[in-house]
């Protein structure tokens, strides 16, 4: 029997959802924070731990928002792992992570700074608004889980490169994977 390549990526999904592995890709889509809620919300029949795995960028504010909360929603111990470069609101999502259980690849590294904010459609006064507005929510959610003051995150005014051990010292993640 042959398989497409959609039935390909479906059965390792479903291998992956089994072994309690939620695979984040990037970029973070209104679609893709649906298909990750889901599979967060349906892993609440088990009290195991699981591991989230992430990479790139994030997406549209809406879409990293809905998986944030569905993160924080969990019964469960969740550990999140980086892979490759990480940078804004992905960053926030691995740093969002059960404390202790937040890691990255060796060769992992992570941009902070300030968020990307989606606002097409808008008119200048109320795209300013709205940067100024999910900058401090940015600030302070990334403050919360790494440790730091709001003041402190939101005085990266460009975005600032990290190793992965640089992550560990900022607050981002706990450990590096062997």
């Amino acid at each position: 029997m042959h398989l497409n390549m959609s039935d390909q990526v479906s059965q390792m999904m479903a291998k992956m959802l089994k072994e309690r592995i939620v695979y984040v890709p990037d970029p973070i889509t209104d679609g893709v924070a649906q298909l990750v809620t889901a599979q967060l919300q349906a892993l609440e029949n088990d009290s195991e731990p699981a591991s989230m795995y992430l990479t790139g960028k994030g997406g549209p504010t809406s879409a990293v928002i809905a998986i944030y909360e569905a993160m924080r929603a969990t019964s469960y111990a969740l550990r999140t792992v980086a892979m490759g470069r990480v940078e804004g609101w992905a960053a926030l999502l691995v740093a969002a992570g059960q404390p202790g259980a937040r890691c990255a690849g060796p060769t992992a590294h992570f941009v902070v700074g300030p968020p990307e904010v989606d606002g097409d459609g808008m008119d200048f006064q109320a795209y300013l608004q709205r940067v100024r507005s999910v900058s401090d929510t940015f600030c302070k959610m990334l403050a919360f889980h790494t440790g730091q003051s709001p003041e402190s995150i939101a005085a990266i005014k460009q975005p600032r490169q990290l190793t992965a051990q640089e992550a560990i010292q900022f607050g981002l993640i706990d450990a590096i994977l062997d």
